[in-house]
């Protein structure tokens, strides 16, 4: 068991960096090319990686498994909408409240509740994703996609960059 804590750990972390960016709209699909201008951006595999033939192959991925995949993503996807939806509702109302000269405390507390309990859910939705398709990879494809995320790390990682004048200590 304590081995695979941190295998969820590095899968959600792997796929974390995709949900934000779909959350915000800046998803990268199938068709995101890794020489374009924000490759450099995001170390992570691309959102969806699961439907992209050179992750696929690399990780060994069966139909099966894409389409499971997707199914998970696409439900959940569905949820954190929902969810992100009551967030931007829930900071909106406690930004208000802030603007406020003379709020009542207990105004304050409700609001802070709704938010907090907002940002849980988001949080939750995106764990509970993360760990589902977790659960569809082998032990294998969750090392190579870790394995992904690491050399996408490398490539990406400025301080790698030639145009920095190889100034490695420079600070971020």
């Amino acid at each position: 068991m304590r081995t695979r804590i941190p295998t969820i750990v590095l899968t959600c972390c792997a796929l974390a960096v995709g949900v934000a960016s779909a959350q915000n709209g800046r998803g990268r699909g199938p068709d995101h090319k890794p020489g374009s201008a924000d490759s450099h951006q995001d170390a992570r595999p691309q959102l969806m990686w699961w439907a992209n033939e050179q992750y696929k192959q690399e990780l060994k991925l069966t139909a099966d498994q894409s389409a499971r995949i997707e199914k998970v993503f696409e439900s959940s996807m569905e949820r954190l909408r929902g969810d992100k939806d009551d967030l931007d509702r829930a900071q909106a109302t406690f930004s208000e409240l802030m603007e406020r000269p003379s709020a009542p405390e207990l105004d304050f507390s409700r609001a802070v509740d709704r938010l907090e309990l907002a940002r849980y859910n988001v949080s939750k939705e995106r764990t509970t994703m993360l760990v589902r398709i977790h659960i569809i990879l082998t032990p294998e494809q969750r090392k190579g996609l870790e394995a992904i995320r690491k050399r996408n790390d490398q490539r990406n990682d400025p301080r790698n960059d030639p145009r920095n004048n190889g100034d490695k200590n420079r600070p971020h």
